[in-house]
């Protein structure tokens, strides 16, 4: 049925803040006027200031600071721990056992082969040098050429003698004495071949003159002929002969020979010596004591365009040396209780005087030992299976290296140093495990 009007009731209308009146204090601002109705609110965004659209000041709220640096210092760790552990490595330094040991002009002997005994090898070098002289005046000269052969015998496993003067004939005829007896070892087998043995000396012509000037050639004995050895001994240049002169010659007074050879031999022994370590195998040592240098006085020659004379000469090393490890084996159980077990090194050895107990052999290559005097002061070391302790290591905690190093009683004290900081057991890879030995006291 129809309303009355009375019946309809007209709803209260909500009061908007549109609709509250602004105080009368605040409706100017140092002469600004407010607005009669206030815009919708700017749209609020964090951590902005700045004003609405009518020019009111407002100021948005801001994440807290201390936040943003906590934030940053997870990422940053978040960063650097997986970059420190690829540096992942430990080290292990560690002092070894050691014993102090003294020699006073002990006697040894050293063999070339055997079971049980200390060996040496014997290294040969040659080397020539020459110097200018002031010619003093000619003479008539009557010279021989001479060079070096290498003499092979192929006949036993016996070592051959050759007397002094022996004649090495070349297929032209021409005769080379040798000034000194030599001993050519016997044939030997190496890696199941079997090879001639061999000594290199100096021959020098059988007559002065330029004919005996040649170069390289095959010699035979001619002492040996009708003979088996007579195929069986026989010589190779090394060098060619030279130096064979007869005619007028421009020489140096004797007093500079005598002053310049002597600089000569001083200069090659020395030069000799330097070039024989050089040319040392890994691991081994040589002791110049004990080795021989010997001089060969080659033809002087004439300097072109000047009144001086060149002087010439050759130098020859005999070296012996001893490979370290064998010396210092060899040495120490004769001043120290060792187990078969147990190895050790002597520490500096080439600071240990080594003089020849009796003469040097006369041809130190074919001779079969040696006797030498030690003297001097050193500290013996013992040897660790550094590869073994490695591997023990490898993934073990840092509380378990006590115990590993029960199975070393060469290391007498050990520290361990294992990256980053934060790790406390030893990598897993033999690539990122050091050992390092430290200097005894």
């Amino acid at each position: 049925m129809p309303k009355k009007i009375e019946d309809i009731i007209v709803p209260e209308r909500k009061r908007s803040i549109r609709d509250i009146p602004i105080p009368e204090g605040r409706r100017k601002n140092n002469g600004y006027e407010a607005p009669s109705a206030i815009p919708e609110p700017y749209p609020p965004e964090i951590g902005r200031r700045g004003s609405n659209a009518s020019g009111l000041n407002f100021t948005l709220p801001r994440r807290g600071r201390k936040g943003v640096w906590i934030a940053s210092g997870v990422a940053l760790l978040v960063l650097v721990f997986p970059i420190l552990s690829l540096f992942n490595a430990a080290t292990l330094a560690y002092v070894p056992k050691s014993a102090a040991v003294s020699f006073g002009k002990d006697i040894y002997t050293a063999h070339k082969a055997g079971e049980g005994k200390l060996l040496y090898s014997v290294i040969k070098l040659s080397k020539e040098k020459s110097l200018e002289a002031l010619v003093a005046a000619e003479e008539q000269v009557s010279r021989k050429a001479s060079g070096t052969i290498v003499v092979y015998n192929n006949v036993s496993t016996e070592p051959q003698r050759l007397v002094e003067n022996t004649r090495f004939e070349t297929p032209d005829g021409l005769v080379y004495r040798m000034p000194k007896a030599i001993v050519i070892p016997g044939i030997k087998t190496v890696s199941g071949i079997k090879e001639p043995g061999r000594v290199e000396t100096v021959v020098y012509a059988d007559e002065a003159g330029a004919k005996y000037n040649i170069g390289l050639s095959d010699f035979t004995l001619p002492g040996l002929a009708g003979t088996s050895r007579f195929t069986t001994i026989y010589a190779r240049s090394k060098t060619g002969m030279s130096g064979g002169f007869v005619g007028t010659e421009k020489v140096v007074n004797s007093q500079d020979q005598t002053r310049i050879k002597t600089q000569l031999e001083t200069t090659l022994r020395d030069e000799l010596i330097s070039e024989a370590r050089a040319q040392l195998p890994e691991g081994f040592i040589l002791y110049p004591s004990l080795s021989s240098v010997t001089f060969d006085d080659l033809p002087q020659t004439a300097t072109a365009g000047s009144n001086n004379a060149t002087l010439n000469m050759r130098g020859n090393l005999y070296g012996v040396m001893f490979k370290k490890n064998d010396l210092s084996d060899y040495l120490a159980r004769d001043k120290i209780a060792l187990t078969a077990s147990e190895s050790v090194d002597i520490m500096g050895l080439d600071s240990l005087n080594l003089v020849p107990a009796s003469a040097l052999p006369v041809d130190l290559v074919s001779s079969d030992e040696i006797k030498f005097a030690i003297t001097g002061e050193t500290v013996t070391v013992w040897r660790t299976d550094e590869v073994a302790l490695k591997t023990d290591l490898l993934g073990r905690h840092k509380r378990d290296i006590p115990s590993i190093l029960n199975n070393y009683p060469t290391v007498v004290s050990a520290t361990a140093t294992i990256r980053p900081f934060w790790k406390r057991s030893f990598p897993s890879s033999g690539a990122k495990v050091s050992i390092k030995q430290l200097p005894v006291n």
